[in-house]
């Protein structure tokens, strides 16, 4: 990924080929996958990073979410006005920050991966300079994720004040030895670090800014957004709590819960009022986030194997169906197709675009033969196994909610369109991308619900490296 990044910054300064330079990405990131996919024994590089069969399916996950995006990136900026390649330079560095938190096994590793992908994605967000949403949405997410960086500093400072370490295999035993004020500072800087990640995550009530950057990004840059930034984050916060053992603080986990209902009944009830197709998929996101705290709370093997599970279905799940709104959108001045009335009748004028958005909603509402079902039924089987009714129960009346919005969407697309039902699909090399982006996505969203085994086999591997 380094290597890719250096040359695709030296080919953009010596000649600027949009096709060439996209080309070079995607070649980038399926080489990064297959290295990945070499069984390799643990590297530990410094007592910073360690790349183990974890790190490496998280960093194959963000390197396939990578190619995907430049493919529907490819079409959104073929026509947008200005300088189209750095965008990729950009995801790469994206991807790379992603990356080092798979492999993060301190805080400073942490946060300068964390910043890598922040810094890209502020970019990413604000890139068609000519329209006021991209900006506004930048402004607000250079401003939030600043103000969540700064928590998340503040909240390491105070662990580190009562237990002199920061490396996550010896974080949790030096907390469990504090006492008195030590204690008290560490359960303070704890509270802090959560806060700054309950940002990261878009969890309420630090969800605010969730529905605005997602509306005013670009259409492949919120799938993104929505994928990889936050999936990298969960993926640490896995080996970190797996490490340090921190949920078992009483107080910090009833607030961990009630933080997970919340955002549950906030997503989808916010949800229910959208009119803005984005904006929906924005607090759906907040739902889906709140679901995926579950197993982090309840904690036992089932649990550590949802979490993975969910991000990876998740990725496959909105990638898929923002990858159909930038279908659908221009990346020149226009706005992107975000309206509820854009998708009405689009079954008619857009019949593969339709094919494959429905059962992407589909799956996000949970439907069986998805892998969306089999996602929240790994959060279910996890909250059951250990008795955390509460918490069941809200998975499965938020997922009874969003049920209505996710069918109202897919609905829309079957009804008739005043003056407008005739196919509009123009077969191109924009729409050929495309379209292989999308039918990748249907192909794992429907082979991971009917034959699930390889992933699940995947994650097994993958977390024997943590124990």
């Amino acid at each position: 990924m380094a290597a890719g990044i250096v040359l695709v910054m030296l080919l953009i300064a010596a000649r600027r080929d949009h096709r060439a330079i996209a080309q070079l990405t995607t070649l980038g990131f399926i080489l990064a996958f297959g290295a990945c996919l070499v069984a390799q024994p643990t590297v530990e590089i410094t007592p910073l990073l360690i790349v183990d069969d974890y790190a490496r399916l998280a960093m194959a996950l963000f390197a396939l979410a990578g190619a995907i995006t430049v493919l529907l990136v490819y079409g959104y900026l073929a026509q947008h006005d200005g300088w189209r390649e750095e965008m990729y330079l950009l995801l790469l560095l994206a991807v790379f920050g992603a990356m080092v938190l798979a492999g993060a096994r301190h805080a400073a590793s942490l946060l300068l991966g964390l910043e890598t992908l922040g810094i890209a994605l502020l970019g990413m967000i604000a890139y068609p300079l000519l329209r006021k949403r991209p900006l506004e949405a930048g402004i607000k997410y250079l401003v939030l994720s600043a103000a969540s960086t700064a928590t998340l500093l503040f909240g390491f400072a105070l662990v580190y004040a009562a237990s002199g370490s920061l490396q996550f295999d010896t974080l949790g035993a030096a907390l469990a030895q504090a006492s008195g004020d030590d204690r008290v500072i560490a359960q303070a800087g704890l509270g802090l670090v959560w806060v700054g990640f309950a940002f990261k995550l878009s969890l309420v009530p630090f969800h605010l800014w969730t529905a605005d950057v997602y509306e005013g990004a670009p259409a492949p840059v919120t799938g993104f957004l929505a994928t990889v930034s936050k999936g990298a984050v969960a993926v640490v916060l896995l080996r970190w709590l797996d490490a340090a053992t921190l949920a078992q603080t009483p107080m910090l986990a009833q607030a961990l819960a009630a933080l997970a209902i919340a955002s549950i009944a906030v997503g989808n009830l916010a949800a229910l009022q959208q009119s803005n197709v984005k904006r929906l998929l924005a607090y759906s996101s907040i739902a889906h986030f709140g679901y995926l705290l579950v197993p982090f709370l309840v904690g036992g093997a089932t649990a550590r194997e949802a979490v993975l599970f969910y991000v990876a279905a998740y990725a496959v799940m909105t990638l898929g169906c923002f990858g159909a709104i930038a279908a659908l959108s221009s990346g020149a001045n226009a706005e992107d197709a975000d309206h509820l009335y854009d998708y009405r009748g689009l079954f008619w004028r857009r019949p593969l675009v339709t094919s494959v958005f429905t059962p992407m909603l589909l799956a996000q509402a949970g439907v069986p033969l998805t892998v969306g079902f089999l996602a929240k039924f790994y959060i279910l089987a996890a909250a059951v196994e250990q008795h955390a009714w509460t918490l069941a129960v809200a998975v499965v009346l938020g997922s009874a909610v969003g049920l209505y919005y996710y069918l109202r969407l897919v609905v829309v697309q079957f009804l008739p369109r005043p003056g407008g039902m005739r196919p509009e699909t123009v077969w191109s090399e924009i729409t050929v991308a495309r379209g292989v982006a999308l039918a990748l996505l249907l192909v794992a969203l429907i082979g991971a619900g009917v034959w699930p085994q390889p992933l699940a086999d995947a994650v097994g591997l993958a977390l024997a490296a943590l124990a």
